[in-house]
């Protein structure tokens, strides 16, 4: 009796720690969403190729809101698309860009994307790199298609 009790402890408390260690997540089942990030990302990255700022801006909401790695914000789509404009005509355009996309997470009519970002620029000759984690909020709006309402750059 004890060792059966003793096992059933053991199985009990390994599936709690399990549960503990690996949270279940709602995985994206949604192709509209899925369909509506991999556009998003293929498009940036070939937007901060050409200089595209409204490319760029086309999948955000019009009151989304873009957290830069300082915490500060640019707020509205139209504020958005001007932020990569003037960052074009600023700095140029960028040699090569690219997104891996690691986690998408729906949570009702919001949806959770992680991932990481990178920028090559060619600067007095040489080539360099800068890039980074990011976390983009997505919402279904009424008409079921999905659009950016927070997009935030993690330090």
């Amino acid at each position: 009796m004890n060792a059966v009790r003793s096992c059933l402890l053991f199985v009990l408390g390994t599936l709690s720690l399990v549960v503990l260690l690996c949270p279940v997540t709602a995985a994206s089942l949604d192709p509209k969403l899925e369909r509506a990030v991999r556009k998003a990302n293929s498009d940036w990255e070939k937007a901060v190729t050409t200089g595209d700022a409204a490319a760029i801006a086309a999948p955000y909401a019009d009151d989304a809101v873009f957290v830069l790695v300082d915490g500060s914000c640019v707020r509205g789509r139209a504020e958005i698309e001007k932020m990569y404009r003037v960052g074009f005509e600023k700095r140029g355009v960028s040699a090569s860009a690219r997104i891996e996309s690691k986690k998408l997470v729906v949570d009702g009519d919001l949806a959770y994307e992680s991932g990481w970002g990178e920028v090559r620029r060619m600067t007095a000759g040489k080539l360099s790199s800068i890039g980074g984690r990011y976390l983009t909020v997505w919402q279904r709006g009424a008409d079921g298609e999905w659009k950016i309402i927070r997009n935030i750059v993690l330090p």
